[in-house]
């Protein structure tokens, strides 16, 4: 894979928590100059994209014929964000909007991935990959299970400021083009040489990656295809916090619905790192003995005997995308006292886009 020489940081890291650019904004820049930065993409990363993009299609047409192009553009831009808005409330409709948008920028692939930057590092949490004949679910899988971890341009997304559409070629270094697994095995075998990605604030501190893949034969990113992706930013966000929202919804209430017909008991909702999401008031005053359980910084732990078992049972209600959450148990009381606690997850049918999944805690 062909890239240019030494990648070229964004300067300071940014705070990645901070808001999202308003809409209005990303359509005032797109107007204001090229979209999209055009000139810092490369028109593709494979020898045969190297040659000028073509012009852009109206460029030779008569005025009202341009005009009537621009028309048909303007309604397929709508279609594509009214179909969004739907999908923010159907999973159904996920599909449709990505073809959509392929269709509008000739698109080969496209990939929605949820990443928690976390302390320990980048972590995968969700992800959505579709291609002209749907799902690619054996490209997700093994992107997520053998590639994501050692993947440099990770890190450095997480450093690029919300909205910036950064083309492949500024992701990876000289050196890395011909040592990372990820250029020389993953993108190579999949045909994955000439994407663009962005990176979009999600909910709960959340990163939303989306990468766009145009194969060699299409050629390469021209300025109009990479001002629909600019314009589309707020939407594709908006509909996938949405998503998010409900599917926490959907969660809590699936974990306490059940509950309010049967006899108090501790609950807790935790997420997989260990942060409480909710606690009801048995729980709370557990809590404040802190004799079993405590928290501390937002964080469940258990006693020092405990603590490693319950960090294992987490792990197993609330595991990596593609495997099977398991639920457990385990005794509290290190001096011999049957006090059960129990870890299961909480599961939702809808698509959640890494929304914070929670397992429920419950003890008597």
């Amino acid at each position: 894979m062909r890239l240019r020489d030494g990648f070229k940081g964004p300067g300071p890291v940014p705070d990645t928590t901070a808001e999202y650019r308003h809409s209005n904004e990303i359509a005032w820049s797109v107007r204001k100059r090229p979209p999209c930065g055009a000139e810092r993409f490369a028109p593709a990363l494979s020898t045969s994209n190297t040659s000028e993009a073509a012009p852009e299609p109206s460029a030779a047409l008569p005025r009202s014929r341009a005009h009537s192009t621009a028309f048909a553009h303007d309604r397929h831009f709508e279609r594509i964000v009214a179909t969004l808005q739907e999908a923010a409330l159907d999973d159904a409709a996920w599909p449709r909007a990505l073809a959509l948008i392929g269709d509008a920028c000739a698109m080969h692939s496209s990939h929605l991935a949820v990443v928690d930057a976390g302390e320990k590092g980048p972590e995968y949490v969700f992800g959505m990959w579709r291609g002209p004949g749907g799902a690619l679910d054996a490209l997700e899988r093994e992107y997520a299970e053998h590639y994501f971890a050692a993947d440099e341009r990770v890190r450095r997304l997480l450093m690029m400021p919300a909205g910036s559409l950064v083309h492949i070629a500024d992701l990876y270094t000289a050196s890395e083009q011909s040592t990372s697994p990820v250029c020389t095995e993953f993108l190579p075998r999949w045909g994955l040489e000439n994407q663009i990605s962005v990176r979009l604030n999600a909910l709960d501190g959340l990163h939303l990656f989306w990468t766009v893949t145009r194969t060699g034969a299409q050629g390469g990113w021209r300025a109009a295809q990479r001002g629909i992706l600019a314009r589309l930013l707020p939407h594709i966000r908006g509909a996938v916090l949405m998503r998010q929202a409900l599917a926490k919804a959907d969660a809590r209430a699936a974990a306490l619905t059940p509950l309010l017909d049967a006899p108090p008991a501790r609950v807790l909702l935790v997420d997989r790192r260990g942060r409480l999401a909710h606690a009801n008031a048995a729980a709370r005053r557990l809590l404040a003995e802190g004799t079993l359980l405590r928290e501390r910084g937002g964080m469940l732990h258990a006693t020092p005997d405990a603590e490693n078992r319950l960090r294992q049972l987490l792990a197993q209600s609330l595991p990596k995308p593609g495997r099977q959450p398991q639920p457990g148990e385990l005794n509290l009381d290190p001096t011999g006292a049957v006090v059960p606690l129990r870890v299961a997850p909480v599961v939702i049918s809808k698509m959640d886009f890494g929304a914070r999944r929670v397992a429920a805690v419950l003890t008597a």
